[in-house]
């Protein structure tokens, strides 16, 4: 049985070599993951300029996540600070210190937000302050919890209501270096509300980039606004690295339940993100409750799993991406063998959209006569989206003459892309694509198939269609 859950791999120094982004792409990496937090334009375009020549000597269709900065709240620092309890700090409102001692952030417009009161956690919460009077060009806060801060460590302010833009100038210099580059996805980080979406989508458009965008949900007002912001992008990520830092740590696992609810309801791909195998950074195996954590996630119903440090940084790259492999192999023969996630009828179909009771009838029919493969031609990737929503066992495959959506696809949880050689207009969509599948290996002689098309025959209407064959010899249709 091939695995369904998608796994998403960050790239950094540890997987620069060919040998070592070969060998992750073998081990089962679907998506990468580019954190425009951290390095130069041109670094992330020659890291993604391997990848691609990586993805080609594989054979297999690998997409590019590009990781906006957003408003990600950096301390500028040149060296090491002790903060103890007790102490108070300054934060300079602008970009320039009025004192040496004031500490200076990438974004300081956003202290005009802050209000008396509020916590200010430094280094993902292991240090707390309180905001306290702002005066002389500056916010004053006192710390609760001291520490050593480091260089380039983050702020996090989870009980202030943030008015910066969605699109920062960090994320417009990003976005110029993922269109040259041509990304498959781009992620928006510290989403608040689904208003980021067009944001979003006006900024790549300056740029000549055309791509689907994923919201990251990792602040409260996001928490809030769940539901509209699934519904204006077209993926989300369970981003609980800050999301931890911004909630109770105590409501990170039953929001990632409703985040992935909310994903799978709509159709919409969700990935779950950060710390998953994070022991694996300097271990060979990861923890008990790290695989617990990732097969969880399956049980969720996530499509993707993702890997951050463990294969930007990591000692163990590869094995990294192996272990998430196998848990979420056994977490999928486990819930196969149970049928807990084959509840077709558990999904409210929406027959404004003719599509999606269609897509439901082709998976019912694909359990009940237990067919091998689903065969989903498409253009866009929308009717594979359909097929993924209902998670039938049967393998999805999907057919398409556009490497952009075949690469888009390596998100969607059990699709297997494959490329579509063109097809003259007049003719039969549906033999073309399952003669494709057949001689990618995808489906196999005498196997039971089906195939849902939106448009059968190429240049024709919309006649949502649904047909039952049997594999021949050399891929053509047969009757069942």
């Amino acid at each position: 049985m091939p695995r369904r859950t998608k796994i998403v791999a960050t790239l950094g120094p540890a997987t620069d070599s060919p040998e070592i982004l070969d060998a992750i792409l073998r081990a089962g990496v679907d998506v990468v993951r580019i954190n425009f937090s951290h390095g130069t334009g041109e670094e992330q375009l020659r890291r993604i300029a391997r990848l691609r020549e990586s993805a080609s000597r594989v054979g297999k269709p690998v997409a590019v996540l590009a990781d906006l900065p957003g408003p990600k709240l950096r301390v500028r620092l040149t060296e090491a600070r002790v903060l103890s309890p007790g102490d108070r700090v300054r934060f300079s409102l602008s970009d320039t210190p009025g004192d040496a001692a004031d500490l200076v952030l990438t974004e300081p417009e956003v202290l005009h937000d802050v209000r008396p009161g509020q916590r200010m956690l430094l280094d993902d919460g292991r240090l707390q302050l309180e905001a306290m009077t702002v005066r002389a060009g500056c916010l004053e806060a006192k710390v609760a919890i001291g520490g050593v801060l480091l260089p380039n460590k983050g702020l996090n302010l989870p009980d202030t209501p943030l008015t910066i833009a969605s699109v920062t100038p960090r994320d417009r210099a990003a976005l110029e270096v993922a269109a040259k580059a041509g990304v498959d996805w781009v992620a928006v980080s510290f989403v608040r509300s689904a208003a980021a979406a067009a944001e979003v989508r006006r900024a790549m458009a300056e740029v000549g980039l055309d791509a689907p965008v994923l919201a990251k949900i990792e602040r409260p007002e996001a928490v809030d606004h769940v539901p509209t912001i699934v519904a204006a992008f077209d993926a989300v990520m369970v981003a609980r690295g800050d999301l931890g830092v911004e909630l109770p740590l105590e409501r990170v696992p039953t929001v990632q339940k409703r985040v992935i609810a909310e994903a799978r309801a709509a159709g919409k791909p969700v990935i779950t993100a950060t710390d998953m195998l994070d022991s694996m950074r300097s271990n060979p195996r990861p923890t008990r409750a790290e695989a617990s954590d990732v097969a969880h996630a399956i049980f969720d119903g996530t499509d993707a799993v993702m890997l951050s440090g463990e294969t930007a940084v990591g000692k163990y790259p590869v094995e990294s991406v192996d272990c998430m492999h196998r848990i979420a192999m056994e977490a999928e023969e486990c819930l196969h063998r149970s049928e807990v996630s084959v509840k077709l009828k558990s999904l409210a179909v929406r027959p404004s959209d003719l599509e999606d009771p269609i897509t439901l009838a082709a998976c019912t029919l694909a359990r009940e006569i237990d067919a091998a493969a689903i065969v989903a031609p498409t253009v866009t990737g929308r009717t594979a989206d359909f097929v993924a929503r209902y998670r039938p066992w049967a393998r999805i495959i999907a057919t398409s003459p556009s490497q952009a959506v075949l690469r888009r696809l390596a998100l969607v949880w059990g699709v297997q892309a494959v490329a579509m050689t063109g097809v003259s207009v007049g003719h039969d969509r549906i033999d073309r694509a399952i003669r494709d599948a057949f001689q990618a290996g995808a489906v196999r002689i005498g196997e039971t198939i089906i195939v849902i098309a939106g448009h059968p025959i190429e240049g024709g209407p919309k006649h949502p269609t649904i047909r039952v064959v049997r594999v021949g010899p050399d891929g053509q249709s047969e009757e069942p």
